[in-house]
């Protein structure tokens, strides 16, 4: 399951995904950030990851992941995951220096903190 929603007269978009991701899913999920980026130029994105199948997205969705992450590089400014998996907060912090969105893990108990952040960051 994935959800994605913008907030209320912000550039901040919250997805939410647990389980298993359908293609179709995964579609409206790509357009929702589509249409965020053509609204806001640039996005800050909440990502709250909860237990999540093997493997989470249809393996036919892997390269068009890839191919929507590289190309919209320059549109994220800051991420705030939210996830209590050791492996993804390792994977965020491997991640962070290579990006040129700002990359933070925080704990499900600190979803506040996370949205605070976002909605601190410049």
């Amino acid at each position: 399951m994935i959800e994605v929603h913008e907030q209320p007269n912000s550039n901040i978009v919250e997805m939410t995904v647990s389980g298993s991701v359908t293609a179709q899913e995964f579609d409206n999920a790509l357009a929702s950030f589509k249409g965020a980026i053509e609204r806001h130029g640039r996005i800050r994105l909440l990502e709250t990851v909860g237990e999540l199948d093997t493997p989470p997205i249809p393996w036919n969705k892997l390269w068009d992941d890839v191919k929507f992450s590289f190309e919209h590089l320059s549109d994220v400014t800051h991420v705030a995951v939210v996830a209590d998996q050791g492996w993804i907060a390792a994977y965020v912090n491997m991640l962070n220096p290579l990006m040129k969105a700002e990359l933070k893990h925080f704990k499900r108990p600190e979803l506040e903190v996370a949205r605070s952040w976002l909605a601190q960051a410049a």
